[in-house]
């Protein structure tokens, strides 16, 4: 990727850096909103628990390895934007690190989890015994991940192959930091709903 970036593109980044910065306060404001409306819905609402499916090892893996990645490139782009304007030097090199195992696990994980999150009817369930594997904000937040994963990816393969011009370039790196806080703001939901169901509350 950093072989088809010239001068005027780097430079570009870092004005749409700055945009992004600004952007990142209201984003983990509506993250915060969303789940605190939640939690307070939860709590009012709450009954007797519904069953919950059990995780086998293999979703637990994929889960902890989509985890682990979404928070590497997290940490990573946050930094490296926040600070500097751009990604670059090491921080890049890890963050294309994370980048190839959330790659590898994303697609994995819609095997594995597709059915598990689809919505029949006008209930929510996996049909595994009439149990539900996972609440309807975990559902909703999963297609975003995917979804906007799919961008994430896709924007950076596309960026190494010669088909775009710097503007081109620079549109594609816009998209692919807004999917990738599309990602990070659904991943957090997710995390916070599946903890909160395993405590008897979602």
């Amino acid at each position: 990727m950093a072989a088809v970036w010239n001068v005027a593109t780097i430079g570009t980044a870092g004005k749409a850096g700055q945009v992004f910065v600004s952007v990142l306060p209201f984003a983990l404001l509506g993250v915060l909103a969303i789940g605190v409306v939640h939690l307070l819905l939860a709590l009012a609402h709450r009954g007797s628990p519904e069953p919950r499916a059990r995780w086998g090892w293999w979703a637990g893996l994929l889960y902890l390895g989509l985890l682990a990645s979404v928070s590497v490139l997290a940490v990573t782009s946050l930094v490296g934007v926040v600070r500097f304007g751009i990604l670059d030097g090491w921080g890049l090199f890890v963050h294309m690190c994370a980048s190839g195992l959330f790659t590898f696990v994303l697609p994995l994980v819609a095997l594995t989890w597709c059915r598990a999150n689809r919505c029949a009817r006008s209930v929510c369930s996996d049909e595994a015994g009439g149990e539900t594997r996972f609440s309807g904000l975990a559902k909703f937040t999963f297609w975003i991940i995917l979804a906007a994963g799919l961008v994430t990816a896709g924007t950076m393969l596309l960026s190494m192959l010669p088909l775009c011009d710097t503007q081109g370039l620079e549109v594609l790196l816009n998209v692919h930091r807004y999917a990738g806080l599309a990602v990070v703001g659904a991943m957090v939901l997710h995390l916070y709903a599946t903890v909160l169901q395993r405590c008897g509350v979602g």
